[in-house]
C-alpha cells in the first residue's frame, strides 16, 4: 500500500473523523473564549471597578485638597486612579472587536481618570471640576 492509500484509508474512518471534529470544535471554542469572552468580562469588571471606586473616593472628588484629608487617604485615591485609567486603557486595547467611537470614549474616559489621580491633592475650589468630570465619566463609560 502507498502511503496515499492508508491515508485516504485513515480520513475516511467515521470514528477518526468524529474525534478530529470534537478536536477542531474544541480548539475554536477556547481560542474564542480566550481571545473574546474572556477579555470582554476583564473590560467589564475594570468598568465596574471604576465605579466603586467612584463611589469610595466621592468626598475626595468633590472635597481634594490636604486641609481635608489626610495624606495618606489621598495618595491612596490618587494611586487608584492612576491604575485605574491604565488598567482601563489596556483591556480596551486588548479587544479584538471594537469601534473607533467607544475607543474615544474609552480614551476620554481614562484621560478624565488621570486628571482626577493628579487634582485629588489640589485645593478645594477644584471640587466643582472633578464632579464634573466625575459625571462625564459615568457618562462615558455608561455608569448609572
Amino acid at each position: 500500500m502507498t502511503f496515499g492509500v492508508v491515508m485516504w484509508q485513515i480520513f475516511s474512518n467515521v470514528v477518526f473523523q468524529t474525534v478530529l471534529a470534537g478536536t477542531l470544535v474544541f480548539v475554536l471554542g477556547q481560542i474564542i473564549q480566550k481571545s473574546i469572552i474572556d477579555v470582554y468580562y476583564v473590560y467589564r469588571g475594570v468598568i465596574a471597578r471604576i465605579d466603586n471606586r467612584l463611589r469610595y473616593h466621592l468626598k475626595i472628588i468633590k472635597n481634594p485638597g490636604k486641609d481635608t484629608h489626610t495624606i495618606e487617604r489621598l495618595q491612596t485615591a490618587s494611586q487608584e486612579f492612576l491604575q485605574l485609567s491604565a488598567d482601563l486603557a489596556s483591556c480596551r486595547k486588548q479587544m479584538i472587536f471594537r469601534s473607533r467611537k467607544m475607543d474615544e470614549k474609552v480614551s476620554e474616559a481614562s484621560m478624565l481618570l488621570y486628571g482626577l489621580h493628579i487634582e485629588v491633592f489640589l485645593r478645594e475650589d477644584h471640587g466643582d471640576k472633578n464632579f464634573e468630570k466625575l459625571a462625564r465619566i459615568r457618562d462615558l463609560l455608561n455608569l448609572p
